[in-house]
């Protein structure tokens, strides 16, 4: 039965083709509304996709279309990225990557919808910087006592003359498991939150200056300032960052194989 399932897949996959938008890409003030430009052209493709870029400190966003983008199906539908740099040269930016297959500019009307959602969003940009910068951020750690965990819980000195140190944790917010516990070295200094979320695989990556901060402690005080700013759920997730409608589409294939065996 596996096998007359995959065999349905890849008919479904090769026979069905979609109009898409390619090639085209425009950017707005956080003050407008999306506009199809009339001078983006289309493509048939097996996937439409989109990326959209907002930046809340610049209150600008950026929309690129493409057709029949690299597709894993290990890595969902949807693509979430949230930026955020509190320490000298400092931003707060939210990617989506979207891929979609239900109908012709499928990603456009994704495009359309979620633009009105997170345009309409409004953050006090200064005060999610204060807040992070206070438990993330030491002005004065050019210090050469910066210490940093490892994965093994020991206590590594981090400083390298004439470079920045940073402490990094990554945070599977799935697992609730640690990924990575150093240190790291820049020209620049850094204090800065990156979560990736696509649903079925999500992390949040802290870098931070002050001394021993890679550790569960600084992970949990940054999901709670980033909950109170409705910037991610209670468990550092990104709102809409799910694997739904791709699972939709295989367990629509699924019951309807099932139903044929069936008569």
């Amino acid at each position: 039965m596996m096998f007359l399932l995959g065999l349905l897949l890849s008919f479904f996959n090769l026979t069905y083709s979609l109009q898409c938008m390619n090639n085209c890409s425009m950017n707005y003030s956080m003050s407008q509304s999306f506009v199809l430009p009339t001078n983006c052209n289309h493509i048939s493709a097996h996937h439409c996709s989109v990326k959209l870029v907002f930046w809340y400190d610049r209150r600008n966003y950026s929309v690129t279309f493409t057709g029949d983008s690299a597709y894993d199906n290990n890595m969902g539908d949807d693509r979430y990225f949230i930026m955020i740099e509190t320490a000298n040269n400092q931003f707060f930016s939210y990617d989506i990557h979207h891929v979609c297959k239900e109908h012709d500019d499928c990603a456009r009307v994704f495009a359309e919808q979620k633009i009105l959602q997170t345009i309409k969003r409004s953050y006090n940009i200064s005060r999610i910087y204060s807040d992070l910068r206070r438990i993330l951020y030491e002005k004065s750690a050019l210090s050469k006592n910066l210490a940093c965990f490892d994965m093994n819980d020991a206590v590594r000195q981090c400083t390298i003359p004439g470079m920045s140190g940073s402490c990094q944790i990554v945070d599977d917010l799935i697992k609730h498991k640690f990924y990575r516990r150093l240190c790291l070295h820049s020209a620049q200094q850094s204090a800065s939150v990156n979560i990736y979320d696509s649903g079925g695989f999500a992390i949040v990556t802290v870098k931070c200056n002050r001394m021993l901060c890679n550790g569960p402690l600084t992970i949990a005080a940054v999901k709670k300032i980033l909950k109170y700013h409705n910037i991610t759920d209670v468990h550092g997730r990104i709102p809409g960052s799910g694997v739904q409608i791709r699972l939709n589409s295989y367990l629509f294939i699924l019951t309807m194989t099932f139903l044929f065996f069936r008569i």
